[in-house]
């Protein structure tokens, strides 16, 4: 291709794929508007052969999947789904949704399927062609290239084992199509490894309770990094000339947080061990535990109504960059966050001081959207309120009350915070939400 073409229009490129018996299809957008719309216009090519015994398959199968979970049938794009056998795949879509789509791609029955490279990751539903429409993806933080492990995932979608002898991967004209950029990524070597095991405080504080002392700490950390070196094929005289400068980099980390957790009382630094309050800071499998074990330290949790603790936590656990709209906070939650402000900025000054990077900052338009669903706000006046995106919202406000049941289980000192944070969660974990 010369130059930058023009995209194809959606419903013709799924019918050019008809013609060439390449569909099932998994064609790859680069955003979610783009996959959404994707769907609906190729439901509308009026040109589109149907087939009446899959269609049937696909209602037979929607009812049957919306008797658990009946709020597909509300979904903007269920009649799409079923008539059509197309749809649109994506993290905004909610989970019980993207669910189904999977199943229906799974059984045969759908035509095409509209996604975001995100979807390459962590679903398995072949296809026998997969189209990518772009060399670039966007991301939290803007535009940037595929990777060529995103790229791999992608086309490894495109065969279906038992079905299709090969798989085909076809990439379409468009004005941000770099063929010869893919063609370099696919004859690549995979990206390197990234080590997954972080210094946190919950994972410092089990471990110097489990092993005793900061040198079996050390050991382990040392360890871990080893075993990622080696994993990711780094030469050994590479690494035994590194080995001294990268081992005690893997436990700086460590040795800072130990100071901050000493500031605030969790541990002792100089006995090496963890006090009751770090005990139970442990077992809060959250984000952020320092800024909520503060916050139950300060008894914030204690004088605060259902709906407010539930905004409380969602400001803690949503992205920070993510936005659920513009619904007012109450009085009630302006002074709950004002009150955990001034403590994120004690434990910021801390962190700073040993040389921690501090937090993001909260999300109040999460706390709102979570606050109006404790409250007892139907989910269509929530998704048409905030006007957040169905698979955000429920993604927020179940990460909410998975917090709030860590919470939950505290006993002794923070028996009351325990309380509300159960009573708070049964409000949360309401259908949709799961």
């Amino acid at each position: 291709m010369n130059g930058r073409p023009p995209e194809i229009p959606p419903h013709k490129l799924i019918s050019a794929l008809r013609n060439y018996n390449l569909l099932p299809a998994i064609v790859f957008l680069p955003t979610r508007r783009k996959c959404d719309e994707a769907a609906s216009e190729t439901a509308t090519d009026k040109s589109r052969k149907t087939d009446p015994e899959r269609a049937a398959r696909r209602r037979a199968m929607f009812d049957e999947f919306g008797i658990a979970n009946p709020e597909i049938y509300k979904h903007k794009h269920a009649k799409i789904l079923v008539n059509a056998g197309v749809a649109s795949h994506h993290a905004g879509h909610m989970p019980a949704w993207k669910l189904l789509v999977e199943t229906m791609m799974s059984a045969g029955v759908l035509n095409a399927i509209f996604a975001t490279s995100t979807v390459a990751a962590g679903v398995d539903f072949p296809a026998r062609t997969v189209v990518i429409s772009n060399a670039d993806t966007r991301g939290n933080e803007g535009w940037r290239p595929l990777t060529t492990n995103e790229l791999q995932q992608m086309t490894g979608r495109a065969g279906r084992r038992g079905k299709d002898n090969v798989g085909f991967v076809l990439l379409a004209p468009g004005q941000f199509q770099k063929p010869k950029v893919i063609a370099e990524l696919l004859r690549s070597k995979p990206d390197p490894l990234e080590s997954k095991f972080r210094a946190t405080y919950t994972s410092l504080l089990n471990l110097l309770d489990a092993f005793g002392s900061f040198a079996q700490v050390r050991e382990i950390a040392e360890k871990s990094y080893s075993q990622f070196v080696q994993s990711a094929g780094f030469s050994p005289s590479v690494t035994k000339r590194a080995k001294a400068r990268t081992l005690n980099d893997a436990w700086k980390p460590f040795e800072k947080r130990a100071k901050v957790l000493d500031h605030f009382g969790y541990l002792n630094f100089k006995t090496e061990t963890v006090t009751e309050s770090g005990k139970w800071l442990a077992d809060l499998r959250l984000d952020r535990p320092l800024l909520v074990g503060e916050a139950l330290r300060h008894g914030l949790f204690d004088r605060l109504q259902p709906k407010t603790a539930a905004g409380l936590m969602a400001s803690l656990a949503a992205d920070a960059d993510r936005d659920y709209g513009n619904l007012h906070l109450s009085n009630s939650l302006m002074d709950a966050i004002t009150s955990i402000e001034d403590i994120i900025y004690e434990v910021s000054r801390v962190e700073w001081r040993f040389g921690v990077d501090p937090v993001e900052e909260i999300n109040l338009s999460a706390a709102a959207a979570a606050e109006r669903w404790a409250a007892g706000m139907s989910w269509a006046d929530l998704v048409s309120r905030s006007k957040a995106e169905e698979g955000d919202l429920v993604r927020l406000l179940s990460r909410t009350g998975e917090a709030l049941l860590q919470i939950a289980h505290l006993k002794g000192e923070n028996a009351n915070a325990a309380s509300l944070a159960y009573q708070t969660a049964d409000a949360i974990l309401r259908e949709p939400v799961r």
